[in-house]
């Protein structure tokens, strides 16, 4: 059972717009512009805490999949990292979706 301080609809909603955001940040040749990728962490982390109750495992999960606080090679590891948060973030889209089902 989830639990939720929103909506299932518009929790999806704010994933699906926090997974679309991740391409507005800055882009070079060695992949994501650090600073701009924390940036866009950061008002992720906010909204997975929005969605979800107190106590639930999703807001201490998303922060857990880590930044470094060396910025070397920071480019490329933003660019890991993304593709790290996209997933758990399509994970937890699935997650509510499957506690809309009726069961049978």
């Amino acid at each position: 059972m989830i639990n939720l301080k929103i909506p299932l609809e518009k929790a999806i909603l704010q994933i699906n717009e926090r997974i679309n955001a991740i391409s507005m940040v800055k882009k070079n040749q060695h992949g994501l512009e650090y600073y701009d990728f924390i940036g866009w962490c950061s008002k992720t982390w906010s909204a997975i805490d929005a969605i979800y109750d107190v106590g639930d495992y999703h807001p201490e999960e998303i922060r857990n999949i880590g930044l470094q606080n060396c910025s070397c090679n920071s480019h490329l590891e933003a660019q890991i990292l993304a593709d790290v948060y996209h997933s758990k973030l399509v994970d937890y889209i699935t997650e509510i979706q499957d506690s809309m089902k009726v069961p049978e």
